[in-house]
C-alpha cells in the first residue's frame, strides 16, 4: 500500500515576510504538501506560493483552492505555470466552487458543476501548451494560448456535495473531500466519487485540547462554515442521518457571514462526530487513523485551542503521523500524550 501523504491548509494569515520560513518548517517536519487557500480577503494565494517555492526543496505547493469565478481559469493557469517555474515537478492546482468571498465582489456561482468541468478544460488545454478554444455555458475563451513555456499540472477539484463528488471523480485528476472526518462520513463521500483513477484527498479541520470537549468547542466554528456555504443543500449532513434543529435553519438561512460563530453553537454533537477531528493528541491520532487507511491524503487545516495554537498543532500533527506505524492494514494509532 503507498504510503498515504500528509498535506497542510495555510489561509494566508501570515505577512510574506514570514512565509518563507513557515513554508521550510513545513517541509522540515515531514508533511508533503503545502495547500495556501485563496480565500477572500486575505493574502494572496500565488503570490505566497511563490514564496514557499523558493523557500523550499521538496514541499508541493497548491492552491487550497482557487475558483473559475472571480479569477478567470485563463488567469489560473497563467499564475501557476509562473510558480511552476519556480519549484518544476511540485505543483498543483486545488479547484473549487468558491466561498464567502465572491458575494462582495458581485460574483454569482451558478452551475458550479459545469463551471468547474469548463475551467478545467481551459487549464488542461492552456498548460499543455495547446490553443484553446472554449466556448462554454459559463466560461469561455476564445482562441488563445500562453505565451511562456508550461507543463501540465495535477488539478484536484473540492467537492462536498452529492453531484459535486460525482462530477470531480469524473474530470479532476484528484478529488478534496471536505470537511469529512469520519469513517462513516468519508465512506459515503468516496462512494459518489466513485472507483475511478482518482487521488482521494480528505481535508479536515484539526483541533488539540488538553480535553475533548476544549478541542470539540473550537472548532465548531469550522464545522458550521461549510453549512452556511452550502445553503440550502445540507445533503452532505443529512446523508449522515443529522437533523439539524429548526432554528440553526433560520439562523443559516439569514446569509449574514457575522451568524456562524452562533451557528457553531447549534450544532448537533453529530456534526462535530462526522466533520472535525478535535480531542486530546490521542484522540486525534486515533481519528487520523482511520482518515488515512481510506485516502492518499490527509489535508489538515490547523485549528487553535486555547492550549494548543496553530504552531504547536502543526508541530503536533506531525509528531503524531511518524508515531503512527504504517503496515499493511494502514495506520496503527498511538498514545502520543497531551502537550498543551
Amino acid at each position: 500500500m503507498p504510503r498515504t501523504e500528509l498535506g497542510l491548509l495555510h489561509l494566508g494569515s501570515r505577512p510574506a515576510a514570514e512565509l518563507g520560513a513557515f513554508a521550510r518548517r513545513v517541509e522540515d517536519l515531514g508533511y508533503d504538501a503545502l495547500w495556501i487557500s485563496d480565500e477572500k480577503f486575505y493574502r494572496d494565494p500565488f503570490v505566497s506560493l511563490a514564496v514557499a517555492a523558493q523557500a523550499t526543496a521538496r514541499l508541493r505547493l497548491g492552491t487550497g483552492v482557487t475558483e473559475p469565478y472571480a479569477r478567470h481559469p485563463a488567469l489560473i493557469a497563467m499564475a501557476m505555470g509562473t510558480v511552476a517555474e519556480h519549484c518544476p515537478g511540485r505543483c498543483f492546482i486545488g479547484l473549487g466552487a468558491g466561498g464567502p468571498g465572491c458575494p462582495p465582489m458581485g460574483v454569482r456561482r451558478d452551475h458550479p458543476v459545469q463551471a468547474l468541468t469548463e475551467a478545467i478544460a481551459i487549464l488542461r488545454g492552456l498548460l499543455a501548451g495547446e490553443r484553446v478554444d472554449v466556448g462554454g455555458q459559463v466560461l469561455s475563451f476564445r482562441g488563445g494560448q500562453m505565451s511562456f513555456p508550461t507543463t501540465p499540472l495535477p488539478i484536484y477539484v473540492a467537492a462536498r456535495g452529492r453531484r459535486m463528488l460525482r462530477a470531480a471523480g469524473a474530470i479532476a485528476d484528484g478529488v478534496v473531500m471536505a470537511p469529512f472526518a469520519s469513517a462513516a462520513a468519508l465512506d459515503h463521500a468516496i462512494g459518489l466519487v466513485g472507483t475511478g483513477d482518482v487521488k482521494l484527498i480528505a481535508r479536515v479541520d484539526v483541533c488539540i485540547a488538553a480535553t475533548r470537549e476544549r478541542a470539540r468547542e473550537a472548532v465548531r466554528y469550522f464545522v458550521a462554515l461549510p453549512l452556511w456555504v452550502s445553503y440550502p443543500d445540507w445533503g452532505y449532513a443529512e446523508a449522515l442521518g443529522i437533523v439539524l434543529p429548526e432554528a440553526l435553519r433560520t439562523l443559516i438561512a439569514r446569509r449574514e457571514y457575522a451568524d456562524i460563530a452562533a451557528a457553531g453553537a447549534m450544532l448537533p454533537e453529530a456534526m462535530v462526530d462526522h466533520f472535525a477531528v478535535a480531542g486530546t493528541e490521542a484522540d486525534v491520532a486515533a481519528q487520523l487513523a482511520v482518515m488515512a487507511a481510506r485516502v492518499g491524503q490527509v489535508l489538515v487545516h490547523p485549528v487553535a485551542s486555547p492550549d494548543c495554537g496553530v504552531d504547536d498543532l502543526v508541530a503536533a500533527v506531525a509528531r503524531i503521523w511518524r508515531l503512527m506505524a504504517h503496515g499493511s492494514h494502514g495506520f496503527r494509532a498511538c498514545d502520543c500524550g497531551v502537550r498543551p
